[in-house]
């Protein structure tokens, strides 16, 4: 059972994050503002996690400095940003493109962290050239998924509701793509000032399982989400998934995978690093305690 629990975790995280995707994109197709709804899903967010602290984190807060203030504004500035391109993006195109989208942010979060270098870059180490090799498969793979739609594969015959907002036009969809890019880069943004202000926040399910199973096992269930999402939307948002959403999305999981396997690869180095240092540490100290005792020895 426990060794299931990760597994069902990673599911249902994955699930959550369609879910909300889904549910935007058939309140905004009904005629809801982005803005309102940023409004009130951010606002039942703070309620919840007001709600929460004072229950269980009462005693940890820290003291409110005028850094502590400042990265909250910045925070919540980039962090409204990319929910503002981002559903936006999601109305003009579809929910497959807006999950395989997100599989960008590890590669932009990269090359952020390089630009202000708190990542260091080694070209004659294998997991550099992972991590950047995969950071441009799958900006390609973007590339691939907006400009590119293909024949349709997979279609309903009667759609639920034919509006004619949910078969967006290909401008839309162009536009929509280029906006979930800059949805992905104002989030790796937001990722590089919690590391600028402190440690990342740890977030639920995702952060657990990292924690139990590893990164490499946490961008296993990447795809997921993408099949998630395509069979979502075209059963109950009748949209249509065309070749090009499926060759982008399988080119962007590609280059998040090289960019997650180097991460982890340079995490393991770390760890066994650690390991020997600590060793040859402890090792230290009976080496020493045996050469004293030989000298004692020989002056008796």
């Amino acid at each position: 059972m426990k060794v299931s629990l990760p597994f069902v975790g990673m599911v249902m995280a994955e699930c959550a994050q369609v879910g909300l995707i889904i549910v935007s994109k058939a309140v905004m197709s009904k005629g809801m503002s982005s803005f309102i709804f940023i409004c009130y899903s951010n606002a039942l967010a703070s309620l919840i996690l007001l709600l929460s602290s004072l229950l269980f984190h009462r005693s940890q807060r820290p003291p409110l400095t005028f850094s502590i203030v400042c990265g909250f504004f910045l925070l919540g500035l980039f962090g409204f940003l990319a929910q503002l391109f981002g559903y936006t993006g999601i109305n003009l195109s579809s929910p497959t493109l807006g999950t395989a989208m997100l599989n960008l942010v590890p590669g932009f979060t990269f090359v952020l962290a390089v630009a202000f270098r708190m990542e260091k870059v080694d070209w004659r180490t294998f997991t550099t050239l992972a991590k950047s090799m995969g950071t441009i498969v799958s900006i390609g793979g973007a590339f691939i998924l907006t400009y590119y739609k293909g024949p349709p594969i997979w279609m309903t015959r009667f759609p639920l509701n034919s509006s004619p907002q949910l078969f967006v036009q290909l401008s839309n969809w162009v536009i929509g793509g280029l906006l979930l890019a800059v949805d992905c880069v104002m989030t790796s943004a937001w990722i590089i000032i919690q590391g600028v202000f402190g440690s990342a926040f740890q977030v639920g399910i995702v952060t657990w399982c990292l924690q139990q199973t590893g990164p490499v096992f946490v961008s296993m269930f990447k795809p997921l989400g993408i099949v998630i999402a395509a069979v979502a939307g075209v059963i109950f948002l009748g949209d249509t998934l065309y070749l090009g959403s499926m060759v982008g999305a399988i080119v962007i999981v590609i280059g998040f995978y090289a960019v997650m396997w180097g991460k982890a690869k340079e995490w393991e180095i770390g760890v066994d690093a650690g390991v020997r240092s600590f060793e040859s540490s402890s090792q230290k100290v009976p080496l020493l305690q045996s050469y004293i005792q030989e000298n004692t020895s020989v002056v008796q």
